[in-house]
């Protein structure tokens, strides 16, 4: 592929996906489902401007990576472990009705096994982005902490989850390949948790010195993200897992007390100027590249109703009930409810790969696809219809 026309269609894919945004963002929604619909329109199925090349798959996998990435950064550890039963179970509970759910009716149509378990795991997570977007200005710290959390966890079942995807591929893994790879991720993971908590404990000298420079610090983040990504992959994990744990264990130098506050500042900017190269690059060209492989014709429209239903009512249903015991509330337990419904960037990542696996045939990546893009449309409208734009 010649360079002039990798650039061609790197300007095509941002300019599509900056457009499309635009009414997005003026009604508060995630711009997601217009990256993807930026794909569809430059892509194979309706102008045919762009076409697939391994190039273009790099360029995609390096903005997935880099949102990993962010995705650990962002996460809030210590809120998790402050609230670890609640959290864990309202993540757990959103989960388990949920995936129950969907993968029941998919094998009673007749679904392979293997696919139904895949779909029901594709539409069984929480987007984190979604949810902190709603509740960036709610006044309930409570609710806000928790489903945040909760959606937090949901992130770490979808990380396995991709890394399980990317390491072998369900159609070839045996039991016995699932425990060992199992127990060889959870085992990575704890490794990655106890040094986060040295290094936000007992060696936080490790973080001041970082801080010492921004540009030091940047480097460092970016560094520490691209070796932990090749121990993984050198491990028979996947780069992706690497990465977000890198972020989580920068993520924890907020944790430790800094008189001068020299590192939560140096964290809080690098965040802040990384999503906006996310924001601005790699995130617009990793969904639209999703986009690509996106037929609205491929989309089975009782299934992708039927699915949409499930995913919703799942969640509200999984979450509803445990959380009013936990608020002693019906408005927030029905806002945690509403918010554990969104899908987001994750998700859509797992419906990727998994088409690029041949897991799933074009039919149901477009399927679910559309009903992930349509959770993080309704979500925040539901939620703002139902409490009419005011904080719970």
């Amino acid at each position: 592929m010649e360079t002039s026309t990798l650039i061609f269609y790197v300007v095509v894919m941002l300019a599509s996906a900056k457009l499309l945004e635009i009414p997005f963002r003026r009604l508060n929604l995630n711009p997601i489902p217009a990256y993807v619909l930026a794909g569809f329109i430059v892509g194979p199925y309706v102008l045919g401007i762009i076409e697939f090349y391994l190039e273009l798959t790099s360029i995609a996998y390096l903005g997935l990576i880099l949102l990993m990435l962010y995705t650990g950064l962002t996460t809030e550890f210590r809120e998790i472990k402050s609230n670890f039963k609640e959290v864990v179970a309202m993540g757990s509970l959103g989960i388990i009705v949920t995936f129950i759910a969907v993968y029941t009716y998919l094998w009673l149509l007749g679904f392979p096994s293997i696919i139904s378990l895949f779909i029901a795991v594709a539409l069984s997570n929480t987007a984190t982005e979604t949810v902190a977007g709603v509740l960036a200005r709610s006044g309930e710290s409570k609710l806000r902490s928790l489903v945040i959390g909760a959606s937090f966890f949901d992130d770490i079942i979808a990380v396995y989850l991709i890394t399980l995807l990317t390491g072998f591929g369900l159609r070839e893994l045996s039991i016995e390949d699932l425990l060992a790879f199992t127990a060889k991720t959870v085992a990575f993971i704890a490794i990655a948790f106890y040094i986060s908590s040295l290094f936000s404990s007992k060696y936080t000298r490790i973080y001041q010195y970082m801080s010492k420079n921004y540009f030091w610090f940047a480097s460092s983040v970016v560094l520490i993200a691209l070796v932990l990504a090749l121990i993984a992959r050198m491990v028979g994990l996947s780069e992706l897992l690497g990465a977000y744990l890198a972020g989580v264990i920068i993520s924890r130098s907020r944790e430790f007390h800094d008189p001068m506050l020299r590192t939560r500042i140096a964290l809080t900017n690098f965040i802040s100027d990384f999503a906006v190269i996310l924001d601005v690059i790699f995130i617009p060209i990793f969904f639209v590249y999703v986009g690509l492989s996106y037929s609205i014709r491929e989309v089975d429209v009782i299934l992708y109703a039927s699915l949409l239903t499930l995913a919703m009512i799942g969640k509200f249903i999984g979450v509803y009930p445990y959380a009013y015991t936990v608020f002693r509330d019906r408005s927030s337990a029905i806002a945690a409810g509403i918010l554990m419904g969104s899908r987001g960037s994750l998700d859509i990542a797992l419906l990727r790969l998994g088409l690029e696996a041949e897991l799933i045939d074009q039919t149901v990546f477009s399927t679910v696809l559309t009903v992930a893009l349509t959770t993080t449309i309704l979500t925040p409208l539901i939620y703002t219809i139902v409490y009419k734009g005011k904080a719970v």
